[in-house]
């Protein structure tokens, strides 16, 4: 470093890097320039080295937990989204926090220097959530405590292109001087968004069937059940489960869910069969594949070898639609395909070493698995991967692999199909390795017995050559000893020469080494092995050890007797060796060794903290012939290494920081605290960690606040834990309890609970009522005064405690007369928290905003109830409109909002109507039946309820008409009718009357009468009937037994309904005489309602008209309607009494005057002469009511009542 101003502060070493040598404070926010000079041996460059000088606190810098974070965020986030588990990025720099010259706040940069794969991110500003205000490069902001940056997405992610990244984000001032880099991992979380899809959108299998033969000869096919077809894969990006199902259920074939495993469960009714695949994971929600995946099956004969297969290909007009391609049948292999190369020829990467041969032109070639030796061409062409080396193949000296054939075809009509071939290459051995001596130990050492005879052996030359052609052979390259020694050519025993003897202890050198003669380097050379020193000494020499030196490293937890290393001699006299011990300076009896094996051994525990023990022990080992022999010894070095065994402690168990005041500037140093380890190098290392985010440590244990501290919000101190980690594997860690004790300012002013308060006051509150409370706090501890913005407490018709904070009513008339009120109020401090706390005095506000509530004081009301007269039409299908009623409240809100049901009718089951709670539109229920148990009228009950709390109610009841439809044919009151006429009966006798019944209405249920004989047309000419009455008339002598004709009653309705009946008249001798009855109508009789079934209701009688004979017999004859005892429900019970016969009529079951409240019965009877003669008599039977049903209300009522109101005042009305 060349002398300047400033190299007084500084030096340079030789390898560049530049150091303080003294206090460089006087530097502070001063730029200093340096000049260095580097030397080289042929060149002498100056260099300019610019330096700005920082004091350490104004220097930028990350909390503690942003130096090395992680975070998390889930794909598909929209842009802008936060990264979760990073905080707001702020770099502080102490109290430096404005610019020197101007004193405007210091401006801080942050940049993503690193990571930011396609500008997946970016950065925001605090102050900002607009999308405008990010940057992804880099944002500049105000270092003022309470700037800093986001980071956030700048794009949707995609955790399928990229789940992780790792990010550097750099903060530093303007010109960059001064930086600080923290590492960012975030990790993008998965979202089930992606579908199942198939790896195939078609696929083809095909199975052969099985020929069997029956007993009479005949030739079936079939196919093994449970065979598995074929099997369809599909893939979820999203890595999730995925499982298989046929979109339709299909008997011939199933699916296993878990593999696509497609397995035949019953036979084929024909050649082919084509199927959907469908795919989803098995994830909540689940997702299914976009496109199933479409099968064509095959069931083909026994017999062929290759066949044509269906290739889908569907149009939008018909889904089955396809066309045939050929395709033959895949074969298993072709024939393997075996090779002979050298180990030269593939001694370039990339060289074609031969050629595939190809069937066909459209063939083309792909290795099956990745093979480190060969690649394969799609021509077919098999080159050289890497370099071919004998020795690294395995034992069988081959490179074996499989290659793919695959012939797509170009045209509809060419064959397709897809091969494989296994292709092995037998590689044989190149001459290309150079031999190697194995003797050991080196260097090479024997002895020679001083009057050995010539030819003596005295050492062997043991050499190896990896190559299997090797043909070895040794030689002595230089001889420093006179001829004395000579080797064998091919067996490397090293023998005398001569009959001189040899000198003791004299030392005779060669230098010797081994050729391969297959192995030519050029035409003149072989290879051949480094010259090895053979040392040979005269008559005898020391043991030798097999290493020059020893070393071992072992770690201080090293278990006592356990071995450590094995320090091995030989011996060139063939004695037994000893082994002795011996340790150089500290450490004598720490290791021993055992003196016939040569294993060192721990003899007593070490501690690398132990000052007394050192960390190298330096060792001498003896090796010593028996009986007298030689002895030589060697250097063995153990080194002991540190366990991490020992915790960080601190210097104390608790540290304590007073009177801190809560406003200190961010990064202020507050304590420091320190902790020491026993253990050395990174064992030793210690970082600190506090697990107060309020608060941060650097690597001199120095604790600054993090955060802005607060006195309030902690009983004026905070208490932590720090904790002090080694660098050892695996760490260890101490921890200290640290409690910073802060001091209190009134800096706080009161905070509100709320910043809008919303009571409700219901619009007949009174004087003093009760509104709200609002509550404010302190935290510096201040009492707070509560009132209105602009003084007092009162505003209006309200006022507040100034002590309570409770507002009310004022006390005098009130009148809220506005759906809302807004007040102002305020909270003031007092300042007694702190000494001096007066002197600073904060007030806040909040708003009341007092709504008035309607009171729910009245009840909907239907105005126009008494107009609704509906008519609905028997028939009309269900849901039909009826009317719509309306309901109004004259309360507000919900109090004034209402809803409308249908109250349900006593001993009704079910609703007939129905009604829209928000319309109020009434509709049917049911399909009504005029005739049968709706009746003509229904009655109606809707219900308006309205909303308030409790809730009013309005009834408003109505009748429905139900209009007749001409839906009822004429019923006669028989089934047949059969009348007696004298033979000598005038022309215009009244013969018979026939009567129906019609239940409809109007013109619907007036009848006609007409009368036809399709038995004989000719019976017409003797009758008539009546339209209007039904009487059949006789306009023609008689002058046959029997006529038959057919009566027709016909409605009026449109379109009109009718019935025939059956109308038989027999003629009898004029002696002859009909029964004759009492009377011919009997009643109205009047039987009450709960008359008991077999109860009698009267009983009639009828004379036989025979004079002798009185015997008559009765009948009860059934109607078509429930009126006239279609139904039985009364029986004729016949009875003798004096001579005569009587007919009781009795109840058969139970009578309903609410059901039907009058019955017509006909009633025959017959005597017993030549012909049997028959007359009728008609019973009206009229039921009375019994009171045996209990009144029941309409509906439920409940209502409120207003306290106050006068007597008299109407509450409601029931109904029942």
């Amino acid at each position: 470093m060349l002398a300047g101003d400033y190299s007084k502060y500084f030096t340079v070493l030789d390898d560049g890097v530049v150091m303080t040598t003294s206090d460089i404070s006087p530097l502070v926010n001063r730029p200093v320039n340096l000049v260095v000079v580097e030397e080289t041996p042929n060149a002498t460059n100056t260099h300019n080295l610019q330096l700005f000088v920082m004091h350490r606190s104004d220097m930028l810098r990350f909390p503690g937990s942003m130096l090395d974070a992680s975070g998390e965020v889930r794909e598909n986030r929209p842009t802008g989204t936060r990264v979760r588990g990073i905080p707001l990025m702020q770099a502080l720099s102490g109290d430096a926090a404005v610019e020197n010259n101007t004193g405007a706040p210091k401006k801080v940069r942050y940049t993503i220097i690193d990571g930011n794969d396609d500008e997946a991110f970016a950065l925001q500003t605090r102050k900002s959530t607009e999308k405008s205000a990010m940057n992804v490069k880099s944002i500049t902001v105000d270092s003022d405590g309470e700037a800093g940056v986001w980071l956030v997405t700048n794009r949707p992610l995609d955790r399928e292109t990229k789940a992780h990244y790792d990010l550097s984000v750099q903060a530093s001032d303007i010109d960059e001087l001064d930086k600080i880099i923290s590492k960012i991992q975030v990790t993008v979380l998965d979202e089930n968004d992606n579908h199942p899809i198939f790896k195939s959108t078609e696929y083809k299998f095909a199975i052969a069937g099985l020929k069997s033969t029956g007993l009479e000869g005949n030739t079936t096919t079939t196919w093994k059940r449970f065979s598995i077809l074929g099997k369809v894969e599909a893939t979820d990006a999203d890595g999730d489960k995925i499982a298989y199902r046929l979109s339709a259920p299909n008997n011939i074939v199933i699916i296993v869910p878990q593999t696509g495993e497609i397995m035949l469960a019953d036979q084929p009714h024909a050649s082919e069969l084509l199927i959907e695949v469908e795919a989803h994971d098995l994830r909540y929600p689940s997702l299914v594949s976009k496109q199933p995946a479409k099968v064509l099956l095959e069931f083909l004969a026994p017999e062929p070898v290759s066949f044509i297969m269906q290739h889908l290909e569907h149009d939008a007009i018909n889904e089955h639609s396809h066309h045939r391609e050929k395709r033959r049948v895949t074969r298993a292999v072709r024939p393997t395909k075996r090779i002979e190369f050298t180990e030269a020829d593939g001694d370039t990467e990339g060289k074609s070493v031969f050629q595939l041969e190809k069937e066909t032109d459209k063939e083309t070639f792909k290795i099956r698995d990745d093979n480190p030796w060969v690649t394969v061409e799609t021509n077919g062409a098999v080159r050289v991967k890497k370099k071919w080396d004998y020795e690294e193949l395995g034992p069988e000296k081959t490179i074996d692999f499989w290659v793919i054939i695959t012939n797509t075809g170009q045209h509809v009509s060419d064959l397709k199909y897809t091969d494989n071939q296994r292709v092995i290459i037998h590689v044989k051995d190149v001459n290309d390795e150079p031999p190697y001596f194995i003797n050991r130990p080196l260097p090479m050492q024997a002895v020679v017995q001083l009057n050995a005879p010539p030819n003596t052996p005295v050492f062997t030359l043991q050499a190896r050559d990896p190559d299997t052609d090797h043909n070895i052979h040794y030689f002595i390259v230089r001889d420093r000893t006179g001829g004395r020694f000579e080797v064998d050519e091919r067996s490397g025993v090293v023998r005398t020469r001569g009959t001189d003897l040899f000198q003791l202890d004299m030392e005779y050198v060669l230098y010797v080494k081994a050729e391969d003669q297959n192995g030519k380097v050029d035409d003149r050379r072989f290879q051949s092995t480094p010259e090895e020193r053979l040392s040979i000494v005269g008559g005898k020499r020391a043991p030798q050890f097999y290493m020059p030196s020893y070393e071992a490293e072992i770690p201080e937890n090293q278990k006592k007797d356990s071995d450590i290393i094995s320090v091995k001699a030989k011996s060139f006299a063939d004695r037994e060796i000893r082994y002795t011990l011996k340790a150089q300076g500290q450490g004598a009896g720490t290791f021993n060794i055992g003196p016939s094996s040569g294993i060192v051994k721990l003899a007593k525990e070490l501690d690398f903290e132990d000052l007394r023990q050192p960390h190298v022990y330096s060792l001498i080992v003896t090796a010593t012939e028996d009986s007298g022999g030689f002895s030589t010894s060697v250097e063995l070095t153990i080194r002991v290494t540190d366990v991490n065994d020992n915790a960080p402690k601190f210097e104390l168990p608790d540290y304590q920081a007073h009177n801190v005041d809560e406003d200190i500037p961010l990064g202020t140093s507050i304590l420091r605290v320190k902790a020491m380890d026993s253990d050395s190098g990174a064992n030793a290392e210690i970082e600190y960690l506090v697990s107060d985010d309020h608060f941060a440590v650097d690597s001199n244990g120095i604790i600054v606040n993090n955060k802005q501290l607060d006195a309030d919000n902690n009983n004026a101190y905070y208490e932590f834990i720090v904790t002090a980690k080694d660098k050892g594997e695996p760490s260890k860690s101490g921890t200290a309890t640290v409690r910073v004790y802060t001091k209190n300012k009134n800096d706080e002013e009161p905070k509100f609970s709320q910043q809008v308060y919303t009571p409700n006051v219901d619009e007949n509150a009174g004087p003093n009522t009760l509104v709200t409370t609002v509550v404010a706090s302190d935290k510096d501890g201040d009492n707070v005064r509560f009132g209105f913005v602009g003084g007092g407490t009162s505003s209006g018709q309200f006022v507040i405690e100034d002590i309570t904070g409770v507002i009310r009513l004022h006390n005098k008339a009130i009148s809220l007369d506005r759906d809302k009120y807004e007040l102002n109020v305020t909270a003031m401090d007092d300042g007694s928290c702190c000494v001096n706390g007066d002197h600073t005095i904060h007030t806040s506000t909040a708003v009341v905003v007092v709504f008035i509530t309607d009171v729910n004081d009245n009840k909907p009301v239907f105005k126009d109830c008494g107009t609704y007269y509906p008519k609905v039409e028997e028939g009309a299908p269900n849901g039909s409109p009826v009317i719509k009623v309306v309901a109004t409240d004259e309360d507000k809100g919900v109090n004034g909002q209402v809803k409308y049901s249908i109250v349900q009718q006593p001993n009704q089951k079910g609703t007939k109507f129905t009604v829209d709670e928000e319309t109020g539109e009434v509709s049917t229920n049911k399909v009504f039946d005029r005739e049968g148990d709706d009746g003509k009228f229904v009655s109606v009950t809707v219900k308006a309820t309205d909303q308030g709390e409790p809730s009013l109610e309005g009834v408003c009841s109505f009748t429905v008409e139900i209009t007749d439809v001409n839906d009822n044919p004429p019923l006669f009151d028989r089934q047949k009718y059969v009348e007696n006429v004298k033979q000598d009966a005038s022309i215009g006798t009244n013969i018979l009357r026939v009567s129906a019944s019609d239940e409809d209405a109007d013109n619907n249920g007036a009848i006609v009468y007409s009368l036809s004989a399709p038995f004989n047309p000719n019976d017409l000419e003797y009758f008539d009937i009546q339209a209007e009455s039904g009487w059949i008339v006789l306009k023609k002598p008689l002058d046959r037994e029997t006529y038959k004709l057919e009566a027709m009653a016909q409605d009026k309705g449109y379109p009109p309904l009718s019935r025939t009946v059956e109308v038989q008249i027999d003629v009898v001798d004029r002696a002859n005489n009909p029964p004759v009855w009492d009377n011919t109508v009997y009643g109205p009789i009047y039987v009450k309602e709960n008359m008991p079934v077999g109860g009698k209701v009267v009983s009639i009688k009828a004379s036989s008209g025979i004079e002798g004979n009185p015997t008559v017999f009765y009948r009860l004859m059934p109607g078509s309607t429930a009126q006239t005892n279609k139904f039985h429900t009364f029986y004729l019970q016949q009875r003798p009494d004096n001579g005569d016969t009587w007919a009781d009529i009795k109840v058969n079951h139970p009578l309903d005057y609410e059901s039907i409240k009058e019955y017509n019965l006909t009633i025959r009877v017959e005597n017993n002469g030549a012909q049997q003669l028959a007359s009728e008599a008609t019973v009206y039977i009229m039921l009375e009511d019994v009171n045996d049903e209990i009144p029941l209300f309409t509906e439920r009522e409940q209502e409120t009542v207003l306290e106050g109101e006068p007597i008299g005042t109407k509450v409601t009305q029931v109904n029942a």
